[in-house]
C-alpha cells in the first residue's frame, strides 16, 4: 500500500467525521459533514510524497492536489475537537498526541501540527515583559534578515 493509500485509509477512519467510501473501485475517505472525498493519488516519482486528490464537496470539477498530511492533521484536529468539547479541552493535547503518533506508526509521516517550544515562549514572553514587544519584534528583524 502506498503512502497516499495509508492516508486515506487513516482519515477514513475518524468517525463520525469521515468514513470510507468506494469511488470508482479506489477506496477513498468521505467527509460526513459535507461530502468532501479524499482520493488517494497513484504514486508516481513527482508524487511519492503522499500527495492525495481532494474533490471540494465531493465535485469532480473541483479538486485539489495536496499533500496528505495537511488534510490528515485538519482532520485530526476536528476529530479531537469534537471529541473534547464536552470536556472543555481536557485531554486535548494527550489524544492529538495519540493520534499523531499512531498516523507516523501507520504512514511512516509525521503530521504537521506540533507544540511549541515552550522554552522559546518562555524566554519570548520573558524578553516582552523586560525590553517591550517593539523591542524584541526589532531584534527578531534582524536576526531573520528583514
Amino acid at each position: 500500500m502506498s503512502i497516499s493509500q495509508d492516508i486515506v485509509h487513516f482519515i477514513g477512519n475518524l468517525l463520525p467525521l469521515y468514513d470510507g467510501d468506494q469511488v470508482d473501485g479506489v477506496w477513498c475517505a468521505r467527509s460526513l459533514t459535507d461530502g468532501t472525498l479524499i482520493c488517494p493519488v497513484e504514486e508516481m516519482e513527482e508524487y511519492e510524497d503522499g500527495f492525495v486528490t481532494v474533490h471540494w464537496q465531493g465535485d469532480p470539477a473541483r479538486q485539489t492536489l495536496v499533500q496528505g498530511v495537511f488534510m490528515t492533521s485538519l482532520a485530526v484536529a476536528k476529530y479531537v475537537e469534537i471529541h473534547h468539547m464536552a470536556e472543555k479541552a481536557k485531554g486535548t493535547r494527550e489524544e492529538m498526541e495519540r493520534l499523531a503518533n499512531h498516523f507516523t506508526f501507520k504512514t511512516g509521516e509525521s503530521l504537521t501540527f506540533e507544540a511549541p517550544d515552550s522554552e522559546l515562549l518562555e524566554w519570548m514572553g520573558k524578553a516582552v515583559s523586560k525590553a517591550g514587544q517593539t523591542a524584541v519584534v526589532e531584534i527578531l528583524k534582524k536576526l531573520a534578515g528583514f
